[in-house]
């Protein structure tokens, strides 16, 4: 694998153990700072404030005017959620705590009245609260979760969901289980040819027994995988063949192998899913330590009456064929795998095989090049 440098400003943070060739990456139980996310669909987030926790951190979007804002949720005051609070101010891009009436500047966060201490108080300009960048773009709220200048947005979102043809079909759901394990099962280079066996949108095709020479690939600032030949049925000493149904006549191979990618801060790209000429996306997006947001984006380049369909299968079919039944069957293992991490030192007791070395490839190249690790503090 080619080692990577690490961009400029990149924070050293020492290794937990020194054996451990993946230290950063084990650290970041709340992700990785200094990046674009998607925070939440814009079409719910209307009159009243929306809260929302992503790397741990308590977030509180608010639209004013038809534009969006993002600030910490909670007043200096005495912690009460801004997420209660109203704007008093007409005309104005505030919003005002419901205990004591303290009034925030949305662009910035800083206190410009405490309507209770009147006018004059003198505690108006000395306090504020945290905000964050905000782009509003193809009907998702996208925040920058970070200490630094923002990167150029453009530069961070893939081309793809950005391109002005690009048609969507967006469903988002809180997981249990933490998002590097969600992100993992993604790149996971061999589940799929077993547990997505009895899905429905698997119905009509053939899958490998086993895939042969999987190779982790780096590049674009992503890791994905190279493989051999798929083999359909093999033979296991002293127990026979598997599987024993090869031969149904209803299913076929797949025509054309899907290419997968996992990119920092954490998200994939499969090309195509669920069908040919639609691109799937999903991002890891964590909550807290056990819990992450789950985005998943189907893109179609198309335009006039052909996004219109698309717009209608996705809603009749692929939304439940792909989003809901396929991906379901992830986020239950993703389920079932979080405790073994979570609580019984997962991280120091796996015991990995061949075709995880993709897998391990994705946590020393987040190791390597992660611009900064999401502290719990």
């Amino acid at each position: 694998m080619t080692q990577q440098p690490l961009p400029t400003g990149t924070e050293e943070i020492s290794p937990t153990r020194k054996s451990n060739p993946w230290s950063r990456y084990e650290e970041a139980v709340l992700g990785f700072r200094n990046y674009w996310y998607p925070g939440m669909l814009s079409r719910h987030l209307r009159r009243k404030p929306v809260a929302v926790q992503l790397l741990g951190e308590k977030l509180v979007f608010v639209r004013s005017q038809g534009k969006c804002y993002a600030l910490e949720n909670r007043c200096p005051h005495r912690g009460v959620p801004l997420s209660m609070g109203t704007c008093e101010f007409p005309g104005t891009h505030t919003i005002t705590c419901r205990y004591h009436g303290w009034t925030f500047d949305l662009s910035d966060g800083l206190c410009v009245a405490a309507i209770t201490d009147g006018p004059e108080s003198s505690i108006v300009g000395k306090v504020r609260v945290s905000s964050y960048p905000v782009e509003e773009r193809k009907g998702l709220i996208w925040v920058f979760i970070g200490d630094r200048q923002p990167p150029p947005f453009e530069e961070e979102v893939p081309e793809d969901i950005l391109d002005e043809k690009a048609v969507l079909g967006i469903r988002v759901t809180q997981r249990i289980g933490n998002w590097r394990l969600a992100a993992e099962n993604g790149l996971d280079a061999s589940h799929a040819a077993y547990l997505h066996r009895n899905a429905w949108l698997t119905v009509f095709r053939r899958f490998p027994a086993y895939k042969t020479n999987i190779l982790p690939e780096i590049s674009n600032r992503s890791v994905g995988y190279t493989q051999g030949p798929s083999v359909l049925a093999g033979d296991y000493p002293a127990l026979g063949r598997w599987p024993q149904n090869e031969q149904q006549w209803w299913k076929n191979p797949r025509k054309r192998p899907t290419v997968s990618a996992l990119h920092l801060p954490g998200f994939l790209r499969v090309d195509p899913f669920p069908t040919p000429g639609i691109v799937h996306f999903e991002w890891y997006v964590p909550s807290d330590e056990r819990h992450h947001h789950y985005f998943q984006i189907s893109v179609k380049k198309t335009t006039a009456l052909n996004a219109w369909r698309f717009r209608l299968a996705y809603w009749l079919w692929w939304r439940w064929l792909g989003h809901v039944d396929f991906n379901g069957q992830d986020a239950e293992m993703v389920q079932l795998m979080d405790p073994f991490y979570s609580e019984e030192g997962g991280w120091g007791r796996e015991r990995l095989f061949r075709p995880d070395v993709v897998l391990t490839a994705w946590r020393k190249y987040c190791h390597e090049n992660a611009r900064a690790v999401q502290s719990r503090e």
